[in-house]
């Protein structure tokens, strides 16, 4: 079936993963240096959302699990991978699979979801316990733009930061050197990422300075 945005994305076996963007290196994403995957597709879509490109559940960039534990794990010096989106757990299945092996390499994981802990905790979709099983840190929770924070990974105050594993000192996370800072990436055909929480008014600045309203 073709996804598109109208469709109710429900919890789909889904042979690939669509992705809205990845990001190899990045510092600002949890603790130490982090590959980052930021899954296509929301079923929450709150008001002020960092990422609304990430929204719509049309198909971006697909790629296969192989392929992209492939790519994470030719990375010697990096730490862990953050998912992220988008909402992770509507690709729970496929993302439980990356995780279980990137976790046998060594590396640990952090999941934002939209959905609270006990809601993910008590849910039956296909996947949803096995990427809670693999997840060491879980940041979980809609965002509440009359909430906004900066720091501690969190976007809005209502959101939780959940040890799963042991495996994240959470006081590591909140007062991490990172902690509230965001992350410009230029890459090789000039193209301009920002990644963290950074605030609106600074983003506007910097697509001024390149020429974008």
């Amino acid at each position: 079936m073709m996804v598109n945005e109208y469709n109710d994305p429900g919890c789909r076996l889904i042979s690939v993963l669509n992705l809205g963007c990845f990001l190899a290196r990045s510092e600002v994403n949890g603790p130490g240096i982090r590959a980052v995957v930021w899954v296509q597709g929301c079923p929450h879509r709150c008001n002020g959302c960092f990422n609304p490109q990430f929204q719509s559940f049309s198909p971006a960039q697909q790629i296969t699990v192989d392929h992209l534990a492939h790519v994470i794990l030719s990375d010697p010096d990096i730490d862990g991978i953050t998912f992220s989106g988008g909402e992770p757990f509507a690709q729970a299945v496929l993302l439980a699979e990356l995780g279980t092996r990137v976790r046998e390499a060594g590396l640990t994981i952090v999941t934002y979801s939209g959905y609270t802990y006990n809601h993910l905790a008590a849910g039956t979709e296909p996947g949803w316990q096995d990427l809670l099983a693999v997840t060491d840190l879980l940041v979980s929770g809609p965002y509440i733009q009359s909430l906004r924070c900066t720091g501690s990974l969190k976007g809005s105050a209502n959101q939780e930061i959940i040890p799963l594993s042991g495996r994240i000192a959470v006081p590591m996370v909140v007062t991490g050197r990172n902690c509230g800072t965001v992350e410009f990436i230029i890459s090789a055909d000039g193209i301009v990422t920002a990644t963290g929480l950074p605030d609106s008014s600074l983003l506007r600045q910097v697509y001024k300075k390149c020429g974008r309203v």
